[in-house]
Parts: C-alpha cells; sequence; structure tokens
C-alpha cells in the first residue's frame, strides 16, 4: 500500500493522488508522475474511505460553488480523506468572493474521518457578509461538520470571524496546532458550537465556547513563528505537534554533528530510573484529609499514609509543588478498594508552570485504573521533555459501592527514566556515510540540546545537496562513543 512519511508516522492508504495546481491535468491519472491540477477533481477521484490527496507547494483554489448557504470552502463530499500539504508551502484558497450565496465557509467536511494536515487555508470572506451565519470556518449549508484539521493556518480576511454555523446539528470538527491570523476578536458562533481548539493560537482573542484545551492569544512573525510564548515548551502552533511543521516528508537516515564531528547513531540504552518524590515541596487537594501522606511510603494504614475524600466527590485533585522544574515521564498511584474507600477508576495527570490550572495546563495522560482490588502501584507512562513546577492528579471517577463512595489513594510516586546514546564517530557527513551509517530518524531522545541534526531526503537522489540542516529538539543525559 502505497505510504506518506508525516514527521515519523508512517501513514498508509489505498490510492494516494497528487495535485500540481501549475503543471497538473486533471486528465492525468493524479499519480506523483502525472498529478491532477485541482484539488476539486480529486476528490472526485477518492473512494469512500481510505485514500489520500497530496497537494504540492502553489495556490490550490479549492472554492466549492454549491446551494446559498454551503459556498466558498474544502468539500469532502462525505468521503473519509486525507488533505496533505507542504509545510507553509500548500495554500487552499476557499473564495467567497466568487459567488453571491448568502453565507461562505471554509471547512466544510461531512465526514468525521476526514483529515487535513499542513495547509495554508486564504479564506476570503466576500463583501456583504457581515451575520456570524454568513461567515463561519465550519459549515455544510446548516449542517453539521466533522473531522480534523492538523498543523494548519487559517488566514481569515473577515471582520467576524467565528468558528461554526449548524441549524441541524452540533458541529464536532476539531483543530489542533493550528494558527488563525485574523483582524478581530472571534465573535460567537451563531450555532452547532461543539468544535474544539486545543493547541491553537490566534493574533486576536478566541470566543469562549467550545472545548478549548491549550490555547493562547499571540502575536507572531511573518513566518507564524510565536514571538510571546515559546511554542515549542508549550506545544502551541503549526511548528509543533503531531505534523509540525518543522518535520520534513519522507526523512529516513539521519547523522549527527557536534563540535565539528560527525556521529551516526547505533543504539540506545535505558542508564537509570529516579524517583522524584524526594523534591516534592507542597501537596495541596480539593479536600479531605491531609494529602502530602500520598508521598511519605503507604504502610498500611489509609487514615494515617493516604489520602481520602468521602462522598464519591467529582473531580477531587491533588497538587504537588516541586522545589523546582522538573521533567516527569511516569506516575505510579497505588490505591485500592479497602476498609470503607474505594479506588480511583478514570483520571488525567496535568502539568502546570504556573500552579493555577485554569487552562494553561498540559495534560499529559488521560486513563483508567484498571481495577479496585490491585493491592501495587501501577506504573503511568508518558512522554513529557519538558520541566514543571505543577503536576495535578484529577480524578472523574471511582469505582463506587464497596465502600461507601470514599475516594481514597494510598500513594503516588514520580519518575524520571534516562536513557544514553552509543553513537559511533565518523569522517564526514558524506553522501557515502549517510548510506552505511544512516539510521532511523525515529530514534529516542531525552532533553534539550544546541547541537546539529542532519538528515537525508529519501524521495531525493541520494547527494550531499539534500541534506537538511535541523535544531536537533532534544539530547541524550549521556553519549558514549564508539
Amino acid at each position: 500500500m502505497p505510504t506518506l512519511n508525516n514527521k515519523q508516522i508512517e501513514l498508509m492508504f489505498d490510492k494516494i493522488y497528487y495535485v500540481d495546481s501549475i503543471n497538473g491535468a486533471d486528465s492525468n491519472n493524479g499519480s506523483k508522475t502525472s498529478p491532477f491540477q485541482s484539488v476539486n477533481y480529486a476528490v472526485t477521484k477518492c473512494g469512500n474511505k481510505g485514500d489520500a490527496i497530496f497537494a504540492l507547494a502553489g495556490t490550490h483554489d479549492v472554492t466549492r460553488i454549491a446551494g446559498a448557504y454551503d459556498s466558498g470552502g474544502l468539500w469532502d463530499d462525505n468521503k473519509e480523506i486525507a488533505f496533505f500539504g507542504e509545510n507553509d508551502k500548500t495554500i487552499f484558497l476557499c473564495d467567497g468572493r466568487k459567488h453571491s450565496g448568502r453565507d461562505t465557509h471554509c471547512i466544510m467536511f461531512q465526514n468525521a474521518g476526514t483529515k487535513a494536515y499542513n495547509i495554508t487555508f486564504d479564506f476570503k470572506v466576500g463583501s456583504g457578509r457581515t451575520n456570524n451565519y454568513q461567515t463561519s470556518i465550519c459549515g455544510i449549508g446548516g449542517n453539521a461538520t466533522k473531522g480534523e484539521v492538523i498543523n494548519c493556518l487559517f488566514k481569515i480576511d473577515g471582520t467576524f470571524p467565528n468558528f461554526t454555523y449548524s441549524n441541524n446539528a452540533t458541529s464536532v470538527t476539531k483543530f489542533i496546532n493550528c494558527v488563525f491570523d485574523v483582524k478581530v476578536n472571534f465573535m460567537q458562533s451563531y450555532s452547532g458550537s461543539g468544535f474544539t481548539i486545543e493547541n491553537c493560537v490566534s493574533n486576536f482573542a478566541f470566543y469562549g465556547e467550545g472545548t478549548r484545551k491549550n490555547i493562547f492569544k499571540a502575536t507572531f512573525d511573518t513566518n507564524y513563528h510565536i514571538t510571546n510564548y515559546n511554542e515549542t515548551e508549550l506545544n502551541i502552533g503549526v511548528y509543533t505537534g503531531i505534523s509540525s511543521w518543522y518535520s520534513k516528508w519522507v526523512l529516513n537516515s539521519i547523522l549527527i554533528k557536534a563540535n565539528n564531528k560527525a556521529y551516526a547513531p547505533i543504539t540506545i540504552e535505558k542508564s537509570s530510573t529516579e524517583n522524584l518524590s524526594k523534591y516534592i515541596k507542597n501537596v495541596t487537594a480539593s479536600g479531605g484529609t491531609s494529602p502530602e501522606k500520598t508521598i511519605d511510603g503507604y504502610t498500611g494504614n489509609v487514615s494515617s499514609y493516604g489520602w481520602y475524600f468521602g462522598n464519591n466527590a467529582p473531580s477531587a485533585w491533588i497538587k504537588y509543588e516541586f522545589i523546582s522544574p522538573i521533567s516527569i515521564d511516569k506516575i505510579g498511584i497505588f490505591s485500592y478498594y479497602h476498609a470503607g474507600y474505594e479506588a480511583i477508576k478514570e483520571f488525567t495527570i496535568e502539568a502546570s508552570r504556573t500552579g493555577s490550572f485554569s487552562g494553561e495546563q498540559k495534560i499529559l495522560y488521560e486513563g483508567v485504573h484498571p481495577n479496585e482490588s490491585s493491592v501495587f502501584f501501577i506504573d503511568y507512562g508518558f512522554k513529557n521533555n519538558f520541566k514543571y513546577k505543577f503536576y495535578r492528579l484529577v480524578i472523574k471517577n471511582i469505582y463506587p459501592g464497596n465502600g461507601g463512595n470514599n475516594l481514597s489513594i494510598n500513594e503516588v510516586q514520580f519518575w524520571k527514566n534516562h536513557s544514553s546514546i552509543n553513537l559511533l564517530q565518523l569522517d564526514s557527513l558524506s553522501e557515502k556515510n549517510f548510506i552505511n551509517y544512516g539510521s532511523p530518524s525515529n530514534f529516542p531522545l531525552d532533553g534539550t540540546i544546541e547541537s546539529s541534526l542532519y538528515l537525508l531526503k529519501g524521495d531525493l537522489s541520494e547527494n550531499s545537496t539534500n541534506l537538511i540542516l535541523l535544531q536537533l529538539e532534544k539530547k541524550p543525559l549521556s553519549i558514549k562513543l564508539r
């Protein structure tokens, strides 16, 4: 099956249709060497599920002229389609100036499985449209929109920006790591505001609707790098996330350069695991007994060595403040039914730099404690290379009934895994060394670094002109040379 390597994730499809707005033709077969000219034509060639459209660099007019209430934007024809663009180079023009219908929209996905990656949406609202139902980003003639939009940029020229118009149902479109370049603050959507905006930024304020996670009002430069926040640490905007604009397509070989010497990563070794609970400064909770006992060492008596909270309180929490910001990638939880107290069930692990947990926090893990009778620690690991001073365990639900609906947690432990990389020193970053020593680009690294990472773009001929210099995002605790 044909594949696309999006960052370090290999995606497989039944068919991939390529679109070149300059050199393509809709009479072609849609292959990489014989691309279509228009995205809308490529949509007609896609099956109901399992196909992708890769729009090459350039401006693609995706304007769909339909009824009075649903013209202007990218349409999936109720097929599950993955739309891909090239970072900062693929532009989809959604042009409301081309039709006289009442409404114009930008995202018109009917299928819940449709996704759009790495696309700049140039949304021209058109003159005369001044109401929120006429100018929403999402809409299909009043129906609900679905799908996901990932690492995309929206440039909206209208002065009434809002997210959704849906009279007949609730729109559930999800925007992840997107940037919205608008002229004024967002206004309230007319209807159907079930959308989600996560890790997103706008140069004007978002309206308080929908599900909003880790969103910011931001300033950015001409390349849409965020200038008033650390976009990498906060995981916001198009240069972060699962389809980051930092990523390249089809990267299959990697070498490292440090101190003017070249190295090939050979192996990764786990060197140590550290319990970080000793660095906790203060513990608070939403109620119940003194929560600091959850890090004192459980010996069997919940009233003396744990934390309990009565009456099945929903969304109870314990907040841990560390002496200084620290990176954690695993939490062990000891919670089970005993002596009138219940175990946790659904929970989240959150991190915050400020301790306010008022919307700026990062969700590190969401899960379910397996049962109410596990009389031992259960570990929950997650990827986290950033340092936070505050961590919070939020309990959404418990296992009720046996113990009188009282929540208890006996012990919580915090851990960090440290790894080391074995490197082979090379004479140069040459084509020969890439062929002989190039390693997969998805090997794990931990921490922050200032070295250079060189990647070979595999869909081009293998020569030194195709080496792409990137800033390495993470670093090992130590390096061993061979």
